[in-house]
């Protein structure tokens, strides 16, 4: 069965052969996946800076970011059906599965002991077929099918929200959004259905297909300058320089939340964190909860701003899609037709 992965032993990325899935087991379903998104983790992964493969193999399969349909079901399944939509969940329980994992909050882990589909341990969606444990499955409504794809990366933006606004010691009013890619524009979208003011700062110019965008959206824009000061702060670049200055742009009570981790140290202002009662965090992955609130959240943003995120490409096309962002922000590749 084709697949894009990752060859350790040749530190290379190519089209490997995986075996066909087993059918599924009790409480298992087997997928046909139909579209996989590509991210900056994909690229990241593909310098092999993280990254494990699978117990005993030297191949990764690649592709946390999916839409899948249900072919067959195994016993014991019962709340979905074989025609079922789904986007999966990417991390898997520790074992022996520590407090957290045992709640269902794998993205809470406490161990190191997970396991991530196509990242960690685990094969990947850049494949035709896969089998999946049922409880790691969220079913979409077939008038998402367009965006649904969406789901994981804009799961991992409502935790981040759920995160901010839990630690926030009032009525956020203002944020702030660091970075314009994917995630970034994900953000500023779902904050701006919370009735929450919201601008985003980035690097790209003014008539860039991402900045109209966002005008589209009626959201805030400025390039390379210091935004009004917000309750709420999210970085979503990566960059070292924007994660320095947005400890500045805090206002008093203010909470910051990384999405993007930069790669080195940054200075934090302990006075100014213990005078202005400020917060800081950070948020990786996503649980169960997340994946629904991501879904409500994609039904509830206009379809002409989905459409404009989203630039779909065949299986083979793979090669320039890992070599660079492209100017919209979210390349898809299909897997098979629906």
């Amino acid at each position: 069965m084709r697949a894009l992965g990752l060859d350790f032993e040749r530190r290379t990325v190519r089209e490997i052969d995986l075996a066909e899935p087993r059918r599924p087991g009790a409480g298992e379903v087997l997928l046909r996946i139909h579209e996989v998104g590509v991210c900056a983790t994909d690229r990241e992964l593909t310098h092999f800076r993280f990254g494990i493969p699978p117990e005993g193999e030297s191949v990764l399969a690649l592709g946390h970011e999916a839409l899948a349909e249900i072919v067959e079901v195994g016993s014991g399944v019962e709340e979905l059906s074989v025609g079922d939509w789904v986007v999966p969940s990417i991390r898997r329980p520790c074992s022996p599965a520590c407090v957290s994992c045992r709640e269902g909050r794998c993205d809470l882990c406490r161990t190191d002991g997970y396991t991530e589909r196509g990242i960690t341990r685990a094969h990947g969606y850049f494949t035709g077929f896969v089998t999946d444990p049922a409880d790691a499955l969220i079913r979409v409504p077939t008038t998402l099918l367009d965006f649904a794809v969406l789901a994981e990366p804009l799961s991992v933006v409502e935790k981040a929200i759920e995160t901010a606004l839990r630690a926030h010691p009032g009525e956020a009013r203002s944020a702030c959004v660091i970075g314009a890619g994917p995630v970034g524009l994900l953000t500023a979208l779902a904050v701006q259905l919370r009735a929450i003011d919201v601008t985003v700062v980035s690097l790209e110019p003014e008539e860039h297909p991402r900045v109209s965008m966002l005008r589209q959206a009626g959201i805030s824009y400025v390039r390379n300058t210091t935004p009004p000061p917000a309750d709420l702060v999210f970085e979503a670049s990566g960059a070292e320089s924007a994660a320095i200055a947005a400890m500045d742009w805090l206002s008093p009570c203010g909470v910051m939340v990384l999405i993007g981790a930069p790669e080195v140290s940054v200075p934090v202002p302990c006075v100014r964190m213990v005078i202005h009662n400020l917060t800081v965090t950070g948020v990786v992955n996503a649980s169960r909860m997340h994946f629904e609130l991501a879904l409500e959240d994609l039904a509830r943003i206009r379809p002409n701003l989905l459409e404009k995120m989203i630039l779909r490409r065949g299986f083979g096309d793979w090669r320039e899609s890992l070599a660079s962002a492209p100017p919209v922000p979210k390349v898809v590749h299909r897997i098979t037709s629906p």
